[in-house]
């Protein structure tokens, strides 16, 4: 049996109905939901993102250094999932760029470098961050508080 025949049909127009939330069905109704969400506030960012003249890479390093900065270069990439010689290469660009600052670590190891942006990259990014912040809000807004702090505590979970 092939994975397509086995996955169920997922209806994300259907209400929710809270006492199934661990059935595989609504468990792919909200893997759904999260990649579009996802999506979404990325095509937000993407007349901000073309204005910045940064390719897709490049943003998903600047926003990942400014949400968590110190980070070293080989922590980053892995987090972020990418090949050492395509990390170098955007690395390198954002560098030449002035958008981000290397530095040597304190500790032993002189070799290691951690990650932050730079003034210049942190005003590019918080450009960004606006955008992503005024639809989130619309979305919060519309889901209410209480929503809101469930949602939080889900995404706190994955990302542990």
């Amino acid at each position: 049996r092939s994975f397509q025949n086995m996955a169920p049909d997922v209806n994300l127009n259907r209400p929710f109905d809270p006492r199934l939330f661990l059935m595989d069905q609504e468990l792919d109704r909200g893997v759904g939901l999260l990649l579009a969400g996802s999506a979404e506030l990325m095509r937000a960012a993407e007349e901000a993102r073309h204005k910045a003249g940064l390719s897709k890479p490049e943003l998903q390093i600047l926003m990942a250094i400014r949400y968590t900065p110190g980070q070293t270069v080989g922590d980053l990439r892995d987090s972020l999932s990418m090949t050492v010689p395509t990390f170098a290469r955007i690395i390198g660009e954002l560098d030449k760029r002035g958008l981000i600052e290397r530095e040597r670590e304190q500790a032993s190891d002189k070799r290691r470098r951690t990650l932050t942006l730079s003034d210049v990259g942190t005003t590019l990014t918080t450009q960004i961050t606006i955008v992503l912040r005024e639809r989130l809000r619309l979305a919060y807004r519309a889901a209410g508080p209480d929503a809101v702090e469930g949602a939080r505590k889900v995404l706190d979970s994955l990302t542990r």
